[in-house]
């Protein structure tokens, strides 16, 4: 099985994409986005995450996501013909596809094919073949960021949800603490050699 990104966006139009503070710090300091205008809060009642902790804002439950142009399931930053503008700092969720990670009891980490891709993504070639080793090398050690980045996000919404979530909390509050602790943990992840653009 091969692999090779067409940037032709199908998945960009198909699938909300939660994010963490990690991946909205990239966004800010590799590409200058305004992070108020580039991610918004869905309501966890009708989207799901197995992954991602729900976020306290007053009384209801959101996650963190980025935008999606009004009225449809479109990232915002998918361009008109089709590619990716955020695509060399994208959020670690947008990385994968088509592929997925799953965790062993062990601590190991196996990559497959995430089922949803076959017949959608035009860069993924099932040729009978096992997955590209390269590929399988280069997402296991996203996949160690990624679970490390969770881990760490997850940290973070616990203290907003427990200590500073209030009846006066507003998403903005919320994005402008979460973005202080990333820059701490964006510093603690490059003295160990963990941190990606």
């Amino acid at each position: 099985m091969t692999f090779k990104c067409k940037m032709d966006g199908r998945c960009c139009t198909r699938y909300w994409i939660p994010i963490t503070h990690l991946d909205a710090l990239r966004l800010v300091i590799y590409g200058n986005i305004n992070i108020y205008n580039a991610v918004e809060l869905k309501n966890a009642k009708i989207y799901k995450s197995t992954k991602f902790p729900p976020v306290k804002i007053r009384r209801n439950y959101y996650y963190l996501s980025l935008r999606e142009v009004e009225g449809t399931s479109t990232c915002i930053f998918l361009s008109p013909d089709g590619r990716c503008l955020v695509h060399e700092y994208k959020p670690l969720t947008c990385r994968f596809y088509p592929f997925v990670y799953t965790v062993h009891r062990d601590g190991s980490i196996s990559i497959s094919v995430n089922e949803k891709a076959i017949g959608e993504c035009p860069g993924l070639v099932l040729d009978g073949k096992p997955i590209d080793e390269e590929i399988v090398k280069r997402l296991v050690r996203l996949a160690k960021v990624r679970l490390l980045e969770i881990k760490l996000y997850k940290e973070v919404v616990h203290e907003w949800n427990s200590e500073l979530n209030n009846i006066f909390a507003k998403a903005r509050n919320f994005i402008d603490f979460m973005l202080e602790e990333a820059r701490k943990h964006k510093k603690m992840l490059e003295s160990r050699g963990l941190w990606v653009k």
